[in-house]
């Protein structure tokens, strides 16, 4: 990794004609309005990130954001037990989506710019931990300042969004922390953003009518005392686990066609690109000529000879200049098995490690690559959203079976830019998995300060 890490830099000291943009990612006003108006204008859109074509000060700076507002968390049945290293069950992972929803209680870092060229950020984002997230009921400004206490809430998994990319006409490249999806779905079964970030470099390269696209992604090795028992029964027994993914888009008219590979290589070198430990190879199909989008996707595992397969549509209006309504349909099913294996690096699953001292332990979070409810999964998604340059309005349902439980998800955001402030954002979310329930609302505003 280390030795693609300067091979990346050194190409970035030999490049003269490029430039670069900010890139986009749910959760934001800005990825929106850019998504509805790329396809507006033809673009396909086949996941993100996206590149802030909006994007037009250029100014560099070091940045703090100081978080104000309040968050109501109205109940809690999620208990996370102390000691060691664990991997958390399936239903405290599952509510550690709404978690990655938090604020955090201060940002930290630089954005920089090189005229149109080049952009990079770095932003420590210091958060409350998974665990005592779930264990206080509320959080406001007074809560987080008063005393020194939060410091021993907080999470050491941090940077959660930072990166460097270039971009030009031809090809484009990323190095970060970044979330990932490819394809066409909100919930890609290949490779989606069910983790919050993952570690990688991304190029693209851009052809009349043809895109490829190669990322190379770095996971965490380390494992529990029970995992290395049956890791070295094996003879992998390196602690090295990467995943390359590899996508070609073909487009023709108003038709996107997708093949993508997802090659996990764990526990020793590889002797050859396709001594892979486990793999996934996915198709989508994508007609989109506004107001409409349909789309289709499968993905097969040829080791485990598992499917799973997900559709959806999506209707985008214009009723203004610069006002976009969409809704949106997808069904999920994805076979049990596709992304699981008995030896723990042949696992299709990203994990990262939190250190908490409240309750003490280290946790294993281990989040599917593919489909984010995980794989045993039958599930229906309805979502919808009005986008404007200033404002958005975000709904979302998800309802399914997940491992043979019925869960439920809801949100409803609403985030307005106000001059002089980060953004005003109001979140309302609702999660069920079997029998324990978590709900929360909150309405917080973040205060950027700006040495440029």
């Amino acid at each position: 990794m280390k030795k693609i890490v300067l091979i990346f830099f050194i190409a970035i000291l030999n490049t003269i004609l490029f430039s670069s943009a900010k890139l986009l990612f749910p959760g934001t006003i800005e990825y929106y309005y850019q998504k509805s108006l790329n396809m507006y204008a033809g673009i396909q859109y086949t996941g993100f990130p996206l590149l802030y074509k909006n994007d037009s000060e250029y100014k560099s700076s070091i940045l703090f954001k100081i978080p104000l507002g309040y968050e109501k968390r109205l109940e809690n049945t999620v208990i996370f037990d102390g000691g060691g290293y664990s991997t958390l069950e399936k239903d405290e992972i599952f509510f550690s989506d709404m978690y990655k929803e938090y604020y955090s209680w201060l940002d930290f870092g630089f954005e920089f710019y090189h005229n149109k060229n080049l952009y990079a950020q770095f932003i420590v984002d210091f958060k409350e931990g998974n665990s005592p997230y779930f264990k206080y009921k509320s959080m406001n400004i007074y809560d987080i300042y008063k005393d020194a206490s939060i410091l021993t809430r907080t999470t050491l998994d941090t940077p959660s969004l930072s990166y460097l990319s270039l971009n030009e006409k031809k090809w484009s490249m990323v190095l970060g922390r970044t979330p990932i999806s490819l394809g066409p779905l909100k919930n890609s079964l290949l490779i989606s953003d069910a983790s919050k970030y993952y570690e990688n470099i991304n190029f693209k390269v851009k052809l009349p009518d043809i895109t490829c696209n190669s990322i190379l992604i770095s996971m965490q090795p380390m494992m529990t005392k029970t995992e290395y028992e049956k890791q070295f029964s094996t003879d992998a027994t390196l602690a090295f686990k990467e995943v390359w993914v590899n996508r070609i888009d073909y487009e023709s008219y108003a038709i996107n066609i997708g093949l993508s590979t997802l090659g996990l290589y764990g526990g020793e070198i590889p002797s050859t690109p396709f001594d892979v430990k486990n793999a996934l190879a996915g198709i989508d199909i994508q007609y989109q000529k506004m107001p409409f989008r349909l789309y289709f996707q499968d993905a097969y595992n040829p080791i485990k000879q598992k499917n799973s397969y997900g559709y959806g549509v999506e209707i985008l209006l214009k009723p203004l200049k610069e006002l976009f309504i969409s809704g949106q349909y997808e069904y999920y099913s994805v076979d049990a098995g596709i992304y699981e294996d008995d030896i723990p690096y042949n696992r299709l699953y990203n994990r990262s490690l939190e250190i908490i001292n409240d309750p003490g332990a280290r946790y294993f979070y281990d989040y599917p690559l593919g489909f984010k409810y995980d794989e045993n999964s039958k599930a229906t998604s309805i979502s919808g959203y009005i986008s404007s340059k200033n404002w958005l309005l975000y709904y979302e349902n998800e309802f399914g079976t997940s491992f043979g439980e019925e869960f439920k998800v809801q949100k409803i955001k609403g985030i307005i830019n106000i001059p002089l402030i980060e953004n005003l954002e109001f979140k309302y979310i609702n999660m069920e998995y079997g029998d324990e329930r978590y709900n929360i609302y909150s309405i917080f505003t973040t205060i950027p300060l700006k040495l440029k």
